[in-house]
């Protein structure tokens, strides 16, 4: 029998992660919206916070740096609530990964217009986070559908890691810096992650029965 700990262990990650998933895509509506010119189809999310754009702080502070943290206490919380195993564990990890690089784009922004012929070093290291949580996402979703097949009443949840493992693929092999698709490429992929992981907490939230393995 589950804790009364684990139960709101259980409630706090879906909260966590549809907080994730309502303040970036509100803030990239918003900002977006605010922002002359700027096209959710050609253009980066991260142009909205890049140095020098007419919202950079906003975003920075109020898109990113709270959608990393909500989504880091998703991580942690859904490893304390699903069953345990190693690849679960790794794959929450590799997430985890994915949820730091908002982060360090709050910190390290892109240069205006995230295309520079001399990227500076803050475009650098905000390429690098992004890129490997990238990188990771069709794997790390991919491994979590898998492991779903093993939860309780995950079913649909397991069809749909595999889903957006597939849509992170696609959003992964058409995203370039010169495609003019490239903003819609990079929402899918973001939308593949944060989805799947809204709808695993979710699941969490409505499974507050389910105890850890020992």
């Amino acid at each position: 029998m589950p804790t009364t700990h684990t139960a709101t262990t259980a409630r706090w990650s879906a909260y966590l992660a549809l907080a994730c998933l309502v303040i970036l895509a509100g803030m990239v509506l918003v900002v977006g919206a605010l922002t002359p010119g700027y096209s959710h189809l050609a253009h980066y999310i991260s142009e909205l916070g890049a140095r020098g754009a007419p919202h950079e702080w906003l975003f920075r502070l109020g898109g990113f740096a709270p959608a990393g943290l909500a989504l880091l206490g998703f991580c942690l919380l859904a490893h304390r609530a699903l069953p345990r195993s190693r690849r679960t564990t790794l794959a929450l990890l590799g997430l985890a990964v994915y949820a730091a690089g908002y982060l360090v784009a709050a910190a390290f922004p892109c240069d205006l217009g995230c295309r520079p012929a001399t990227p500076s070093a803050s475009q650098l290291i905000h390429n690098a986070a992004g890129g490997i949580g990238y990188l990771l996402a069709p794997t790390v979703l991919f491994a979590l559908g898998r492991e779903a097949r093993g939860w309780p009443g995950a079913g649909a949840l397991a069809l749909a890691g595999y889903g957006a493992s597939a849509l992170a693929l696609v959003g992964l092999f058409t995203l370039s810096p010169t495609s003019p698709m490239a903003g819609l490429s990079q929402r899918l992929l973001e939308a593949a992650v944060l989805g799947w992981s809204a709808l695993c907490g979710v699941y969490l939230a409505r499974q507050p029965r389910h105890g850890q393995a020992r």
